[in-house]
């Protein structure tokens, strides 16, 4: 068994950033090299990773053998183009989410991978999170009792936010919240509650043709027939709020601005619950792709739920 997996890195923007520190924290993991069209960022970074070699073109850093697999953090719009080659040069691939730009490039890379036999996963940072873990201890045990509603709040004064200026975050093409934020709760949607049978989506774009959206009113009806209310809003007055909401006959739980966890029992209010009440996680994705690379049982997020996911992403999308 391979005890060190070396992975080469497409995208060193704020993401990117994120799981470097992850990768190196890991004794399995080797940083070998490191790619991005931005020559400052990829000097920035390479005083974190000694001896990993620089390339400004993907295709040249896929060319160096000793690369296990390729952890790609570049734009939507860029995710088909990257992941195929890496597959062609095969390479397992660790990919950001949303998988892909649209539903049949999510396909066609779902089916490449299959045919491969190579290892794709994606990256879904809540998955490894108390909030996680805690409401799947819930469902198992039936504590919300009948599920009445699900809700998604997406509220932004401003977008993209200050630490997020980049050229692509809000464009029609490839950005907006919806694409950005919406991913990570329909992944817990799907996992926990099933398939989505219905989408009815009103949304609105600024007139600039360019330009992402700045809101979206949506329901998604799921073949269990609950029904979940989604409601996102750009350049309202208050601060940025994201709250996804599980309405239970019997409890009901609130995951506000992704960690904090707040509970309500029947006829009372919302109570935000201590941390260590929290159920722990105990894993991490950087330690569940090394397993999966060991061959063993790990809890990742394949591309197979990144096509579902980008099935109901685009019908949320739609013009």
């Amino acid at each position: 068994m391979k005890n060190i997996y070396n992975v080469g890195i497409v995208g060193l923007g704020v993401v990117g950033q994120r799981l470097i520190s992850e990768f190196k924290k890991h004794s399995d993991i080797h940083i070998v090299a490191l790619c991005d069209f931005n020559q400052e960022l990829i000097q920035e970074t390479v005083q974190q990773c000694e001896g990993a070699h620089c390339f400004s073109d993907y295709h040249d850093l896929l060319q160096l053998e000793e690369i296990d697999f390729v952890y790609i953090a570049v734009p939507p719009a860029v995710h088909y183009q990257v992941v195929m080659a890496a597959f062609q040069h095969n390479k397992h691939v660790l990919c950001e989410k949303p998988l892909a730009n649209s539903e049949q490039e999510a396909l066609e890379m779902l089916s490449t991978a299959e045919k491969s036999g190579l290892i794709h996963a994606m990256h879904f940072p809540l998955v490894y999170e108390q909030a996680y873990a805690t409401i799947e201890k819930m469902m198992s045990e039936n504590a919300f009792g009948e599920i009445k509603r699900i809700t998604l709040k997406m509220h932004f004064d401003r977008w993209p936010r200050p630490w997020q200026q980049t050229n692509w975050i809000n464009s029609r093409l490839q950005g907006g919240f919806t694409r950005e934020i919406s991913p990570h709760y329909l992944q817990m949607i799907l996992h926990f509650f099933g398939e989505v049978k219905e989408v009815s989506s009103s949304i609105d774009f600024p007139a600039d043709p360019e330009l992402s959206e700045k809101g979206v009113i949506a329901t998604l009806k799921l073949e269990n027939g609950v029904k979940v209310l989604i409601d996102g809003l750009v350049g309202q007055a208050e601060k940025e709020e994201i709250a996804f909401t599980i309405h239970g006959s019997k409890q009901s739980l609130s995951l506000l601005n992704w960690r904090q966890v707040n509970i309500a029992t029947k006829g009372e209010g919302w109570t935000t619950l201590d941390p260590s009440l929290l159920v722990p996680s105990n894993s991490s994705l950087v330690e569940e792709f090394v397993k999966k690379l060991n061959k063993q049982e790990a809890k990742v997020v394949g591309f197979d739920q990144g096509l579902r996911i980008q099935e109901v992403l685009e019908k949320l999308i739609e013009q």
